[in-house]
């Protein structure tokens, strides 16, 4: 029982990481909405000066730099989730592809050996048999050649990881 407990508080514990990350998003978030309570305000206050000409002029300097912070504010949390979605796709993306990349490296390699088991096979047959019915010799020089591609595919695909 407590050692389920204990396996449970390491899969909820923060890393480091994580937590840094938190407290930026939380001092942002906070940033944030101070900026937008402020401004929204100040444009209340602003209709109180409604005919004080020169403090309706104060008023509307003041808020015109507001709203353009405030603008900077909403347009970073507006724009940062669809940044966050197509990053986590392209993070997908890229794992799906290093799999496959995997996936083909593995599969060339497999296919090189069988190709090394065949050739393993067809070289004694070619020389107990060479003259009468023999395999043609360039059977072989082929499936060298076959087993080098391969190999090489292989390599490139495990240097692109």
């Amino acid at each position: 029982m407590a050692d389920e407990k204990e396996a449970e508080k390491v899969k909820t514990a923060w890393t480091p990481e994580q937590k840094i990350q938190g407290f930026k998003e939380l001092v942002t978030a906070i940033l944030g909405v101070l900026v937008l309570v402020c401004t929204l305000f100040l444009a209340g206050w602003t209709f109180c000066y409604v005919g004080e000409q020169p403090k309706m002029t104060n008023a509307k300097d003041v808020l015109q730099i507001l709203l353009g912070v405030a603008g900077v504010v909403i347009g970073y949390y507006f724009g940062r989730v669809p940044a966050d979605a197509r990053a986590a796709q392209a993070q997908e993306q890229a794992n799906t592809a290093t799999a496959q990349t995997e996936q083909v490296s593995a599969q060339s390699q497999a296919v090189a050996d069988k190709v090394e088991r065949v050739m393993d096979k067809v070289a004694p047959a070619t020389a107990a048999t060479r003259g009468a019915g023999a395999p043609p010799a360039d059977i072989a020089t082929d499936l060298q050649s076959i087993r080098d591609e391969l190999r090489a595919l292989a390599a490139v695909s495990r240097r692109r990881r």
